[in-house]
């Protein structure tokens, strides 16, 4: 495929960057170092994990992601409005501004990732410290109790919608719609 890529490249003039182009492993040989790929006449570099449109893959037995960075983003992002929102002395307002602002972090490429369950305990958890911050409180049953009334619902509610709007989104698309409904009356073939 690489011999394919850098054919392309000469009959259509595309330069490669290969200092942007990485190879990575995933399967029960990820961590066995294999010959080394060319692209463009370099060398690639084999990594542990790389990051792509946002989503962090890493190498592993099976396809995993990780969701360090977004934790990282989503703390930034909640602690800089629990900041300048505590002036306001409105938990509403800052809770709002937690749906608005750092919800979508938490759940940016669930449509088209599968996350795992320790994923979704990290990525649930950091709502539950918001919630913790916001309204002073540490016992989980009141924070769940607090989140459903919020309408702060699980991660996995959370990313079973996003994946909902998303098909949908495709179904009713003119483009994808006819091949996903095929898809769906005839799930066999």
């Amino acid at each position: 495929m690489l011999q394919i890529c850098d054919e392309f490249a000469v009959d259509f003039d595309v330069k490669f960057n290969s200092t942007k182009s990485v190879a990575m492993r995933i399967g029960c040989r990820y961590n066995v170092i294999c010959e080394p790929l060319e692209l463009d006449g370099d060398t690639l570099k084999y990594v542990d994990s790389v990051k792509y449109l946002g989503v962090c893959l890493t190498a592993y037995t099976y396809f995993k992601c990780s969701v360090d960075h977004v934790k990282v983003k989503f703390y930034h992002v909640f602690n800089c409005i629990f900041s300048r929102s505590k002036a306001a002395n409105s938990e509403m307002v800052t809770v709002q501004l937690l749906k608005s602002y750092c919800l979508p972090f938490l759940s940016y490429g669930s449509e088209a990732v599968g996350l795992s369950a320790t994923n979704m305990h990290i990525l649930g958890n950091c709502i539950n410290r918001a919630m913790y911050r916001i309204f002073n409180i540490g016992d989980y049953d009141n924070v769940w109790q607090l989140r459903q009334f919020l309408g702060l619902c699980s991660i996995r509610r959370l990313v079973e919608c996003r994946r909902k709007r998303f098909v949908d989104g495709l179904i009713e698309s003119s483009k994808y719609g006819a091949v996903l409904n095929v898809m769906a009356t005839n799930p066999c073939s």
